[in-house]
C-alpha cells in the first residue's frame, strides 16, 4: 500500500516536471553559493560539459559532559543530461534522518523549464528523487527572481514518506542572497513542514558566501539548525546550532579532453568583412584553440564563463589583463608568424593563432 502511494505521488509530480520542461527549456549556470542559501539545495541544474561537486560539512558539539565536536558532512555530485536538465545524488553521513540508518543516499534529477538569463520572468529549476534511507519518493519545485542585487528565492516540495514514516508531508520555504560585491553575498533561509508539530522544529540558515577568485570555484560559510543537505534534510530541523561550509568544484570534462589541442587539426578562418575572428572561452576552454587566420586579422576573445580569464602570448607580446565575465578583448596581428598564448590563471587553457 506504501509503495502504492509513493509511486502514484511520484507519477503526479513527474507529468508536472515533464509538463514544465517541455514549455521552455534553457541553459542554466553552474552552481555558485552566491546565488543560493545554504538548505535550498535545489535551484540551479549542472553546466554541460562540467560535473559538479559540492563538499559540505557541518559541525555541532554535544550537551556536557561529553563536549564531543561532531561532522555531518553531504557530498554531492551532478552532471548535466541536456542543456536543461542534470542527474546526481547527495551522499550524507552522520545522518539524523531515520535512526537505523546513518548514511542517506538521495538520487536525484533536475530540469530548469525557466530562467531569467534566457529572457523568463524568473528561474524554476523542478527536482524529482529517491531518498534510500527514507524510502521516499520526493519532489520540490524552487523559484527565483533576481531585484537588482537581491535574488528572492521560494520551494516547495513533496515527501511521500517523510522520515521513513509512510506519511506523505509537505515543506514550504523561502531565503535570499545579497551581493555586497560581485563576488560577496549575505544569504539566508528558513523551510518547515506544513503540518509541523510541536515537537519540530523550522530549518533556517544564515551565512556568507564567496566567490574565489581567479577560480571557478565559490564558498559558504554559514550556520543552521540542518543536518544533511537533501530535500528531507531541509525539513528536519533540530534545536542544536551548526557551523559549516560548503564549497563548489565544477571540473570541466573539456578541460581533460582539450590537452592535446596544441596539437590537434589547424583551423582556417577567414574574417569577416570587418576582419575579426571571434573566439568565445567557454567552460575553462578556448572554443578555436588552434586557427590559421590572413594578416590583419584582428581576433576578439568573448568570455562566456562566469569567471574571469586573461589572454596571455606566451613571450609577453600582449596581453589581455582580466576579461570579465561577458566582456571581451581585441588584439590585432598584423605580421605573419605563429603566436601561442594561455590564461593566467588557468594554464591549462591554451591557444595557437597562426598568422599567414
Amino acid at each position: 500500500m506504501r509503495t502504492m502511494h509513493s509511486m502514484t505521488q511520484g507519477l503526479r509530480m513527474g507529468s508536472l516536471v515533464v509538463a514544465l520542461a517541455l514549455l521552455r527549456a534553457s541553459a542554466a549556470a553552474a552552481q555558485s553559493t552566491l546565488d543560493t542559501p545554504a538548505n535550498l539545495a535545489g535551484a540551479w541544474v549542472a553546466t554541460p560539459g562540467i560535473v559538479q561537486f559540492n563538499l559540505v560539512h557541518r559541525f555541532d558539539v554535544s550537551p556536557a559532559p561529553v563536549r564531543k565536536l561532531n561532522n555531518t558532512p553531504t557530498l554531492l555530485v551532478a552532471l548535466s543530461v541536456t542543456p536543461w536538465a542534470s542527474a546526481g545524488f547527495a551522499y550524507g553521513s552522520n545522518s539524523d534522518l531515520v535512526s537505523a540508518f546513518p548514511n542517506e543516499w538521495e538520487l536525484f534529477g533536475r530540469v530548469a523549464p525557466l530562467r531569467e538569463a534566457a529572457g523568463a520572468p524568473l528561474d524554476a529549476t523542478l527536482q524529482g528523487g529517491y531518498n534510500v534511507a527514507a524510502r521516499s519518493a520526493d519532489f520540490g519545485l524552487t523559484v527565483a527572481r533576481r531585484i537588482g542585487r537581491l535574488r528572492l528565492l521560494a520551494t516547495g516540495a513533496l515527501l511521500s514518506s517523510a522520515f521513513d514514516s509512510g506519511r506523505t508531508r509537505w515543506i514550504a520555504g523561502g531565503g535570499a542572497t545579497f551581493r555586497l560585491r560581485p563576488s560577496l553575498a549575505l544569504a539566508a533561509d528558513v523551510a518547515g513542514l506544513t503540518d509541523r508539530r510541536a515537537a519540530e522544529h523550522l530549518t533556517w540558515s544564515a551565512g556568507l558566501q564567496v566567490g574565489v577568485p581567479a577560480s571557478p570555484h565559490s564558498l559558504s560559510l554559514h550556520v543552521t539548525n540542518v543536518g544533511t543537505r537533501t530535500l528531507q534534510g531541509l525539513a528536519r530541523g533540530s534545536d542544536r546550532t551548526r557551523v559549516g561550509f560548503e564549497y563548489t568544484i565544477p571540473i570541466p570534462l573539456r578541460r581533460h579532453a582539450r590537452r592535446g589541442s596544441e596539437r590537434g587539426a589547424m583551423e582556417s578562418v577567414e574574417p569577416g568583412p570587418d576582419r575579426v575572428v571571434r573566439i568565445d572561452i567557454r567552460q575553462l576552454a578556448f572554443e578555436h584553440a588552434r586557427i590559421e587566420v590572413p594578416a590583419g586579422t584582428t581576433i576578439e576573445w568573448i568570455n562566456r564563463d562566469p569567471l574571469a580569464h586573461t589572454v596571455t602570448a606566451d613571450d609577453g607580446t600582449f596581453d589581455s589583463g582580466f576579461v570579465q565575465p561577458g566582456a571581451a578583448w581585441k588584439h590585432g596581428f598584423e605580421q605573419p608568424g605563429t603566436y601561442t598564448y594561455y590564461c593566467t590563471p588557468h594554464p591549462f587553457m591554451k591557444g595557437v593563432i597562426v598568422v599567414r
